[in-house]
């Protein structure tokens, strides 16, 4: 067997090993963690996975502790499949996978306007991937926030570890926060513009996380959001599509998942100006990009095969049972992949169908005069 071959097969494996890590001291508490995380997750999430499930009732924290869970139990897996970009986009042929997500972030970017010393917030930040990107794209100085401190530490790790220009690290800023409530340092007024990439979803009332990015943006400032949302085609009626619905919802932390109008209506709530909304991934494939699904069917290149494709999570899967059969993995592992491929196969096939993108952008404005 050649070694192009050999490695295509143990890339999965090295890369499961590498995430998971081996036995060490301390291994049994987060075993128990990890479960107690998962019973927590399901029982929100209760029915979820059953055919003709309804959707949870309503939540007083908007999501935010179910989303915390949700981040707690997956970064690693996300990063191992995806980089440090917890998005999906169109795919270009040619491109690297990394390479066609860096290219519709920064065209998400020209699309706000943003400039060169502008403060600019990415409010559900992940690790911080776009982040960096678009700091050093734009000149911007972005301050990132999420309600995961797994995510926040990360974030800066990476940022030590890859980035070598002071000029690129002194405008990536990361802190721990709820974008329900922000923390007292991001003061009314005092951003330009502020941004969701994939993270609105997670919510299931836009509004609050709306109105606070609505509170610290100028007067004038542009609020954006690229997000998972069902498109005009989708059938509330159609038992199969809301199937597909709850799986990305379980699978993806995500709740309430709507459709533009209805988006719309909770940036108007907040207080929001709408200028622009379409759909980014169907702008793509018009020009001739491959579209946003193509990672989670056939994998758009060699890495995206190996992880992100029907294939890779399948083998990603196999690796983790072995893994976790032996005690090398934590308990509970395989039960987040399993978690992990709900969503993506509902999304992929619901992409396929043209009733649900991960890429649509709304530009709005913090009214001026307002404040």
């Amino acid at each position: 067997m050649g070694f192009a071959k050999v490695m295509m097969l143990l890339l999965p494996v090295l890369g499961s090993i590498f995430i998971l890590k081996v036995p060490y001291p301390g291994k049994l508490e987060l075993d128990a963690e990890r479960a107690n995380i998962l019973a927590k997750f399901d029982d929100y999430y209760s029915g979820a996975v059953e055919w003709g499930a309804e959707q949870p009732a309503h939540d007083e924290a908007n999501n935010k502790d179910a989303a915390e869970r949700y981040f707690t139990l997956i970064t690693d897996f996300f990063e191992y499949g995806w980089g440090d970009a917890f998005h999906m986009s169109p795919l270009k042929e040619g491109y690297s996978f990394k390479a066609s997500m860096a290219y519709w972030e920064n065209n998400f970017a020209l699309h706000m306007g943003l400039k060169p010393d502008m403060r600019v917030a990415d409010l559900g930040m992940g690790i911080g991937g776009p982040l960096r990107r678009i700091a050093e794209f734009t000149g911007a100085n972005i301050t990132g926030l999420t309600n995961c401190e797994h995510q926040v530490n990360r974030a800066k790790v990476i940022t030590e570890q890859k980035i070598t220009s002071p000029w690129h690290k002194e405008r990536c800023n990361y802190i721990v926060g709820d974008y329900n409530k922000l923390p007292p340092s991001m003061e009314t007024n005092t951003f330009d513009a502020a941004y969701f990439l994939e993270s609105l979803s997670h919510s299931e009332d836009r509004t609050p996380p709306l109105s606070e990015a609505r509170r610290i943006v100028k007067p004038g400032g542009i609020v954006a959001g690229w997000q998972w949302m069902l498109r005009p085609e989708f059938n509330y009626s159609d038992p199969y599509h809301m199937e597909l619905k709850r799986g990305m919802e379980y699978g993806g932390g995500l709740r309430n998942l709507n459709k533009p109008h209805e988006r719309h209506v909770e940036y108007e709530k907040a207080g929001l100006e709408v200028l622009e909304s379409w759909d980014m991934g169907m702008q793509a494939t018009e020009r001739g990009w491959n579209g946003w699904w193509t990672s989670l069917t056939s994998g758009h290149d060699i890495p995206s095969i190996l992880t992100s494709s029907h294939f890779g999570r399948k083998l990603t899967m196999w690796t983790v049972w072995v893994l976790e059969s032996i005690g090398v993995a934590e308990k509970g592992t395989l039960r987040t992949a399993e978690m992990l491929e709900h969503c993506g196969y509902s999304a992929a096939v619901a992409g396929e169908m043209h009733i649900f993108t991960p890429a649509w952008v709304t530009i709005a404005r913090v009214p001026l005069g307002e404040k």
